[in-house]
């Protein structure tokens, strides 16, 4: 890899880390959201630094083409981050569902109040 294209994914992949660090000092982005995205940063710097890592792991899973295994990891990420905002979704809908039974209950309570306190006016 040329010297000058490592230096710039290099600077790229710091950039990337300190675009969500400062999303997470702002409060912009949740801490254990965060995480996935703070592997893929990590990950990124430990390739543009030592891009020798990739075809150590191209040997070690009988990959012919270097370029193949970061399609691979790529994919594997976008799968992780998928099933990751799936959970995420599926606990703000569990959630909304109880908020909505719980308000319907409360404003069935507050009519029946309502209706008592009229009746004995």
């Amino acid at each position: 890899m040329l010297p000058e294209l490592r230096i710039i994914l290099l600077l790229g992949a710091i950039a990337y880390l300190l675009v969500i660090l400062a999303l997470l000092k702002k409060g912009k982005l949740n801490v254990q959201y965060s995480l996935i995205w703070l592997a893929s940063a990590v990950v990124l710097i430990i390739f543009a630094a030592f891009p020798y890592t990739v075809y150590v792991l191209r040997d070690l899973l009988n990959i012919e083409v270097p370029a193949n295994l970061v399609f691979l990891l790529l994919f594997i990420f976008v799968l992780a981050l998928l099933l990751s905002l799936s959970t995420i979704v599926t606990g703000f809908a569990s959630r909304i569902r109880k908020l909505t039974q719980t308000q319907a209950l409360l404003e069935k309570r507050l009519r029946e109040l309502e209706e008592t306190l009229n009746k004995k006016e």
